[in-house]
């Protein structure tokens, strides 16, 4: 274990940034909505999620691969420090 106030800023950090991340996704859902876009169904497999949504009145699909967006999250958490 790391220096135990190190760890405790971790757990403070990520707290705080959970409540960001919340509020976030609110905004996004208000801006999706003014935008005339919903998503209609989400579909989760084990190698991808394909996201059906609305689009002005048009359907349509993202099919987006897990272990990029899993190496994305990673790739930013460890470029501001979050995880080791």
């Amino acid at each position: 274990m790391e220096r135990p106030t190190a760890e405790i800023r971790r757990l403070l950090l990520l707290g705080l940034l959970r409540n960001y991340i919340q509020q976030e996704i609110a905004h996004l859902k208000d801006d999706l909505k003014k935008a005339n876009l919903s998503i209609s169904e989400i579909q989760t497999n084990e190698l991808d999620i394909t996201v059906k949504f609305v689009n002005n009145g048009m359907y349509d699909q993202g099919i987006y691969m897990k272990k990029m967006l899993d190496a994305e999250i990673k790739n930013r958490a460890k470029r501001t420090g979050l995880i080791i």
